[in-house]
């Protein structure tokens, strides 16, 4: 029985840490209106640590910044949640078109 509130999807994401570190590039696990699940070659930021996501569609021109905060570390030690927070109705938008195509049957 699917507990989750939001539906999930695979998805790539850059993320930008809001203190030093510039641009790192994790492995989105999944991706839903709630947050992004993230897995890292290197230790995970600390947990309620807030970070900038930079949303990219690939070949393609649309980005968008979402706020969010690490919400938990999986066992494994690489992988991580983040919450969005902050969201506005133009990010909300662009995270259900984005959600929509990813799930998308591809022809």
């Amino acid at each position: 029985m699917e507990r989750r509130e939001h539906k999930r999807v695979p998805y790539g994401a850059w993320i930008e840490t809001q203190d030093a570190g510039g641009l790192k590039f994790y492995l989105a696990r999944n991706l839903s209106i709630g947050g992004v699940l993230l897995q890292s070659e290197h230790s995970p930021p600390p947990l309620g640590h807030r970070v900038r996501l930079r949303l990219i569609v690939e070949n393609e021109a649309r980005v968008m910044s979402v706020h969010g905060e690490v919400v938990r570390h999986e066992d494994d030690g690489e992988t991580f949640a983040i919450r969005f927070t902050e969201l506005d109705p133009v990010r909300k938008a662009f995270l259900d078109d984005l959600i929509g195509e990813m799930d998308a049957p591809s022809a």
